[in-house]
């Protein structure tokens, strides 16, 4: 199973402490280890300082980072999304800096209960500021998956707009997952072909 991002509204982990609303999810994604189900997880905007407390303890593979597979020899380019769009380019330079090592060790000096408290209402005011702006067109992603598919990757598998879509291309095609809380939509891939499941649609 491959989590593309924003499983969390957000993710932070401190030496000795991470989000305690986040452990029903956790829970669930060690039992699926358990049973010997490997989980990557890519970290996306909300959720991209990911770390070692799920690797080592939940045992998540973890990338900070797009990234390539090859499964079932199939050529995967699995990619959050954020900053893609033109319209993101402030948020480009900002995620370097949220993101950058200092940055995160500054933060862990922050006591958690007030870095979550902090952390959440940051979330809630950008959401409430980015839901009045028109800035996740689809054709950037687009854009984007088609170039990656021309040089000869199979499929792509975005996260991050909150509309789902497959867009088919002679060598596969783009899979854009959604908002998989919303609408519970998601891919399946079967060895030779992706499927979107929009349980809203089913």
């Amino acid at each position: 199973m491959i989590i593309v991002g924003d499983l969390f509204d957000f993710w932070f982990e401190w030496r000795h402490s991470v989000p305690s609303a986040a452990f029903p999810i956790l829970a669930a994604l060690y039992e699926l280890r358990l049973h010997g189900v490997e989980v990557v997880y890519l970290g996306g905007n909300h959720d991209g300082h990911i770390g070692r407390f799920l690797r080592a303890e939940v045992g998540l593979t973890i990338f900070r980072e797009p990234f390539e597979a090859v499964i079932a020899g199939k050529h995967f380019y699995i990619i959050h999304g954020d900053g893609l769009a033109p319209a993101d380019h402030g948020y480009r330079l900002l995620r370097r800096i949220v993101r950058w090592k200092p940055t995160e060790s500054l933060y862990r000096l922050v006591h958690p209960d007030l870095g979550i408290w902090l952390a959440y209402k940051l979330s809630a005011t950008s959401r409430e500021f980015f839901s009045h702006r028109i800035i996740h067109s689809a054709e950037p992603y687009r854009a984007f998956a088609m170039k990656k598919l021309d040089a000869g990757y199979n499929f792509v598998v975005m996260g991050h707009r909150h509309e789902s879509e497959f867009v088919p291309h002679p060598n596969g095609g783009f899979l854009a997952i959604g908002d998989w809380i919303r609408t519970g939509s998601y891919g399946v891939f079967d060895g030779e072909k992706i499927k979107l499941v929009d349980s809203e649609k089913v």
